[in-house]
């Protein structure tokens, strides 16, 4: 091959790196604090980040794609951000707004029993989990229905290995309705996990009052938020019905097996 094509292919790579477009920036509350852990990315396509701990991201978009940026995160409303905002290179500042939360005036039974409503007596299908880089793409879990009014009150899960030297969970709970998921949490909930958790259970709690309701389908998942390291997180998995949802796209996919997520309730009058 000689300098001269090798020259001109060298050029063309070149300019379609820089027909790509790099979105820098941070992601602030109102009250300018970081907001950590945001869904980056076009809806409905594969162009897709989180942002990190103290709120930062860097995120490449291909040559030609002019859409609208979604950032969205579980205690915040959805902001936009047109194309027009973000081409010039400039690196973002984005504001979230706190939702306005309505939190559930709950009576817990007079018996005060806790109910398993979900993972009982399910069928084990070996181990799942998630492997190398998966931070905030995917989040998986249970599909369920409450058959009655019950107060949220523990996810359990068990770790039958985990290889990074440390990792950030992130739980979550939606009603699945017509295929969509409607977060009803507006609180994250977060779990550490190191090699020091391996074979052992452990239970997250919301912290607030999540009343689900009767005759509803719910999902609650788990996805990994954040690594240190190399490695993969396996834990049980069991033959039930479940959703892998990719967060910034939006899309899901139906699975016959799941991680072993257990949820318990208490009664609600």
């Amino acid at each position: 091959m000689s300098l001269r094509i090798i020259a001109a292919l060298l050029s063309l790579f070149a300019i379609a790196v820089q027909a790509q477009t790099t979105v820098k920036g941070h992601v602030v509350n109102e009250r300018g604090d970081d907001v950590e852990y945001v869904s980056i990315g076009i809806e409905e396509d594969s162009v897709g980040v989180i942002s990190d701990a103290q709120g930062h991201f860097t995120l490449t978009i291909p040559a030609g794609r002019k859409d609208d940026l979604t950032f969205t995160h579980v205690s915040y409303q959805t902001v936009i951000i047109p194309y027009t905002t973000y081409a010039n290179g400039h690196e973002l500042t984005v504001t979230l707004k706190d939702k306005v939360i309505e939190l559930a005036e709950v009576v817990v039974g007079k018996k005060n029993k806790s109910h398993t409503l979900s993972g009982k007596s399910w069928i084990r299908a070996g181990s799942a989990g998630f492997e190398g880089d998966c931070k905030g793409e995917i989040e998986w879990g249970p599909i369920f229905k409450s058959k009655k009014d019950y107060l949220l009150t523990d996810i359990m899960l068990a770790i039958n290995k985990c290889e990074y030297e440390e990792c950030l969970l992130s739980f979550n709970c939606y009603e699945v309705r017509d295929k969509k998921f409607v977060n009803v949490l507006n609180k994250p909930i977060y779990k550490r996990v190191t090699p020091a958790d391996n074979g052992q259970q452990f239970s997250v709690s919301p912290a607030e009052s999540v009343v689900l309701k009767g005759k509803k389908k719910y999902c609650v998942t788990i996805s990994v938020v954040d690594i240190k390291g190399k490695g993969r997180l396996a834990f049980p998995a069991n033959f039930k019905s479940s959703y892998a949802r990719h967060k910034v796209k939006g899309k899901m996919k139906k699975f016959p097996v799941c991680p072993m997520i257990i949820v318990k309730g208490y009664d609600v009058e």
